[in-house]
């Protein structure tokens, strides 16, 4: 599983940046558009044959840019979409849902990124293994498909990270190529849902229960195969359209004369 961190270092001229480089599923998918980066936020998706689990907003203890700001890091988990990375991804994001676990990765990942002369910022240590993936337990129950969103707090917060404890991650037709998970600061209910997330947390919504929805026509991904298919039925009827036209016009031709 690749790891990228995003951080920055002291000068105005070493802003925040991605080491080794902004991830290509996060830019494709517009991930940034569905956050609130500059807070705590948690994002997991599943697009093609890959897993993604975005955290942000994981403040830095000591480390602050020019203007005396706190620098804030951002960590990508990106690999197969496999049995071995969704557990560590599920492992990861329950801890970090729970407040005293996060503080723990927190400072974990806040360790391992330092301040760097020619970069601005390396990441100084090993972080493929964190301390709070051994003491998360994850089985494997079927998960729950129905889509539920619901207000970013602590209670549902907790009980997210029981589901990620207790139970896979949705597959199937619609549950790929969308966000999974969105668990942001501002955000609003519409956004969620047009997304078609299966869980999310806002800090705009009220109540501070899960309540279903279900999914849009719009907001459900549609398999490669049923878009080529789609698009062959397409051409077929325009081609079709084309020769009735075209048979039209050549029995019309002996009248018009």
């Amino acid at each position: 599983m690749d790891i990228y961190i995003r951080s920055r270092g002291f000068s105005q001229e070493e802003g925040y940046a991605w080491i080794p480089e902004l991830p290509e599923i996060i830019r494709q998918n517009q991930v940034y558009e569905l956050i609130q980066s500059e807070v705590f936020s948690l994002f997991i998706g599943r697009y093609g044959s890959q897993l993604l689990l975005l955290i942000t907003g994981l403040d830095a203890s000591e480390r602050v840019d020019f203007r005396d700001r706190k620098i804030r890091n951002s960590v990508a988990w990106i690999g197969e979409d496999s049995e071995d990375n969704e557990q560590k991804i599920r492992a990861i994001a329950a801890a970090a849902l729970r407040d005293e676990l996060r503080e723990t990765l927190r400072t974990e990942i806040d360790q391992a990124v330092i301040f760097d002369h020619d970069h601005g910022f390396k990441i100084a240590a090993d972080i493929s293994k964190l301390s709070v993936e051994e003491v998360i337990n994850i089985r494997d129950f079927s998960a729950n498909t129905n889509n539920k969103i619901g207000k970013n707090c602590k209670k549902l917060r907790d009980e997210l990270a029981f589901e990620f404890e207790e139970k896979s991650l949705p597959k199937g037709i619609g549950f790929n190529n969308i966000p999974l998970v969105i668990v942001t600061g501002i955000q609003n209910q519409e956004t969620l849902i047009r997304a078609g997330v299966w869980r999310g947390l806002s800090s705009s919504l009220r109540l501070e229960v899960w309540e279903e929805y279900k999914k849009s026509l719009n907001s459900l991904e549609t398999p490669p195969e049923i878009q080529k298919n789609k698009s062959l039925i397409f051409i077929m009827i325009f081609i079709a359209l084309i020769s009735a036209f075209i048979i039209l016009f050549l029995l019309l031709q002996p009248q018009l004369k």
